[in-house]
């Protein structure tokens, strides 16, 4: 075990007389297992290959002095700790290659303020439906959010990237996350707050360039919004409209256009026609005329415009749309690739993943607002996986692979803050690799 000589037993106990009534303390088996389930079943690939590594014990902090306290004592023995929230987990984030101690955060929560430059502040493990229910009446709103709104901020923060909202605002790297105060992994486990730029090495990190203690997110002005469900011809033309639809000031909050294979996946609707491609949006109150003109002048038409599924539609994009998917075909796999060049190459991708399906949803690329593709289809081998995804590179396609559970994208920055608040290497030793 990575704690050296020491039994789970024996660790408990001291994790129990140092942190007292500030945090709660596990390590019998059910309590190691139940920490670290998540969904990283997603990805047959990371659910058939990560090491199902137990933690040796699960401390749930109630205070930050109690992430203090355990900083400073996993600094002194040599101690790994993972950070866990209580989201999805889709990329195995929070399952700890090293054993150690698993840090659950969902108690330490609230304490939200809003300040005059509307950013929210909140704990760690602050969830997301507390945080509207804050907001609500303020005339704010986060500029983006989760699909999971029982997740946490600072699970969002650490393992997420985008979400309603980002068509808009770009992703939770790009300027959402505008303060953040972590604790460092040193003998002193100083909490250090930093502020955006600085927060962008921190953002997507799985928690490996310290542990958050406060994340303070970009709110704008709440708009009233509706979801608009329409019909269209085929992905193509639904394409087409999508692309005018994200000309609109200001652009949608969500929007999504899905094959009939896919959405006959989705739960039962009256805004989900059958046999037919689906277009979803989910936009101001009075852009919805303007949407019903788009979807009729291209052949589709409006089969539902209400301002009471805004949330469910959120469901419905992401990797929400997998979860969904995977419940009926368990089979299913996706690969995702980001932006316009995509459009009109359905056969290219049918080459490349046999029996796929695709959705499209709006996100904002370098240039602006445009589309992805998320491309499901039957897993049968990973050396396919990986060979379909080359075959799209091959043709200078933006391909995004979810079938890995380390951190891989721009790394320089994420050492140099994992050097500075976790000299030793302790946090989800790992993920953050080096060569």
């Amino acid at each position: 075990m990575a704690a050296g000589t020491v039994l789970p037993e024996t660790l408990a106990a001291d994790l129990r007389a140092l942190l007292g009534d500030s945090a709660g303390v596990g390590a019998d088996e059910a309590a190691c297992k139940a920490a670290t389930k998540d969904f990283s079943w997603v990805s047959p690939i990371i659910h058939g290959s990560i090491p199902r590594t137990l933690p040796d014990a699960v401390v749930t902090v109630r205070t930050v002095e109690a992430v203090r306290a355990l900083a400073r004592f996993a600094h002194e023995r040599g101690i790994p700790l993972t950070a866990r929230g209580k989201g999805t987990s889709n990329y195995g984030q929070i399952i700890p290659l090293a054993q150690g101690i698993m840090v659950d955060f969902h108690e330490l929560a609230g304490d939200i303020v809003l300040d005059d430059d509307g950013v929210v502040s909140a704990l760690p493990g602050t969830s997301w439906h507390d945080l509207f229910a804050f907001l609500e009446g303020t005339g704010r709103e986060p500029a983006m959010f989760p699909t999971t709104l029982n997740s946490t901020v600072a699970g969002y923060v650490g393992g997420g990237a985008g979400g309603p909202g980002s068509i808009e605002h770009g992703f939770n790297h790009e300027g959402f996350v505008q303060a953040l105060t972590l604790v460092r992994v040193t003998a002193d486990a100083e909490p250090v707050e930093v502020r955006f730029p600085d927060t962008t090495p921190h953002v997507h990190a799985f928690g490996t360039t310290g542990l958050i203690v406060r994340v303070g997110l970009r709110t704008v002005p709440a708009r009233e919004r509706t979801a608009v469900f329409a019909s269209v011809p085929d992905l193509d033309a639904g394409a087409a409209m999508a692309l005018e639809i994200l000309r609109l000031d200001p652009p949608p909050q969500i929007l999504a256009v899905t094959e009939p294979e896919l959405a006959a996946l989705f739960p039962e609707d009256p805004g989900f026609v059958p046999g037919r491609t689906n277009l979803r949006a989910v936009v101001g109150v009075e852009q919805a005329e303007a949407v019903r003109e788009i979807v009729e002048r291209g052949g589709g038409s409006v089969s539902g415009v209400r301002p009471e599924a805004v949330r469910f539609l959120a469901t419905f994009i992401n990797n929400h749309t997998t979860v969904r998917a995977k419940a009926r075909r368990p089979e299913l796999y996706h690969v995702l690739v980001r932006g316009n060049a995509i459009l009109g190459k359905r056969v290219l991708i049918g080459e490349a993943f046999a029996d796929a399906t695709v959705q499209l949803e709006g996100i904002r690329g370098p240039e602006g607002p445009c589309l992805m593709a998320r491309i499901l289809a039957p897993h049968r081998d990973d050396a396919l996986v990986h060979a379909g995804m080359e075959r799209l590179r091959a043709e200078g396609l933006a391909v995004d692979s979810p079938h890995s559970w380390v951190v891989h994208e721009d790394m320089p920055p994420r050492w140099a803050a994992a050097d500075r608040f976790d000299p030793a290497g302790l946090l989800n030793p790992g993920k953050l690799p080096r060569d």
